[in-house]
């Protein structure tokens, strides 16, 4: 009887012990983030700045070095010289050509303020994609650890009934000596943070901020220029894309640049534990924050523009 007992002891615990620690079948492969086409802007814009501030001098009473390489950026230069070559031609026909230029040039603004909103998007949707699943797996840890606590507790208290009632020693140390492994062996488990999901991303929008690329696949050359170009930098000193970078490499990887950690993050994908899905969510919550920077030097620009005579 005895004997009986200490196996429905053993019983139940291993059945509490499989439910909380159920495996996670379900896996995310595909990225409903991802555009679902490619938009090829033409323009590319000029990387020499010394050269191009050189050659745009009867644009300097206008303009800024800075709102010149704005200009460079969104690929309006041509509109703002024409411009200016035409401000005296008070003719009619005159006045229809530069209205006629900057409604080109407006919709050249308007094209890559579209451009900083939508990947904008894309960061924002692949951050919340990855805190999404995040959080799934941290519930499911907790609840399983939850499962296990009252398992511990359960096979505990029933070690302690058994071996009371148990007249025969051996019987004793027999069910102490099982139910102790297991209530240990429960409570060991619950430390335990081995949940893992597939995780795939085939276009990933921190590879480049990573590898730092001459050109980039994902970016547009708007945005691509105005990361590394370091005019557009606090300090001036290197491009938002290296600042980001020195960051991420000190703060989020601890000096390490080639772990596995990074070839998950930076890669196509592959098997993601929680932590690993929230240190992406932050990467890219980061990175959001500084493409929507960007838009502060649009503006500038955009009144600049808007201060022509």
């Amino acid at each position: 009887m005895y004997l009986k007992s200490s196996s429905l002891v053993l019983f139940i615990g291993l059945g509490l012990v499989i439910s909380g620690c159920s495996r996670i079948h379900s896996s995310v492969r595909t990225s409903y983030c991802q555009p679902a086409f490619h938009v090829e802007d033409p323009y590319i814009p000029l990387t020499n700045t010394d050269s191009l501030l050189k050659h745009t001098t009867g644009l300097s009473p206008y303009f800024s070095s800075h709102d010149l390489l704005m200009a460079n950026a969104t690929g309006t230069l041509t509109f703002l010289e024409k411009l200016i070559q035409k401000q005296a031609d008070s003719s009619l026909a005159g006045k229809v050509n530069r209205l006629h230029l900057k409604n080109e040039l407006q919709n050249r603004l308007l094209l890559v303020s579209t451009e900083l909103n939508s990947f904008s998007a894309e960061l924002d949707c692949e951050g919340e994609r990855a805190d999404q699943l995040a959080s799934y797996l941290d519930e499911r840890a907790d609840h399983r650890n939850d499962l296990l606590t009252v398992a511990s507790i359960t096979v505990g208290a029933l070690t302690t009934i058994l071996t009371v009632a148990i007249p025969s020693d051996a019987t004793q140390k027999t069910v102490g000596l099982v139910g102790g492994l297991m209530s240990g062996g429960l409570g060991g488990s619950s430390l335990i943070k081995g949940r893992k999901v597939q995780f795939d991303h085939p276009r990933n929008v921190l590879r480049d901020i990573w590898l730092m690329p001459e050109k980039s696949e994902v970016y547009t050359p708007f945005i691509w220029y105005m990361l590394n170009e370091k005019s557009f930098s606090n300090e001036h000193k290197q491009g938002i894309i290296r600042s980001i970078h020195d960051r991420w490499l000190t703060l989020a990887f601890d000096g390490d640049k080639g772990g596995k950690k990074q070839q998950l993050l930076f890669g196509k994908g592959g098997t993601y534990k929680a932590e690993d899905l929230h240190t992406r969510a932050d990467l890219l919550n980061q990175l959001q924050s500084s493409i929507r920077s960007l838009n502060q030097d649009l503006q500038s620009f955009v009144m600049a523009v808007n201060r022509l005579p």
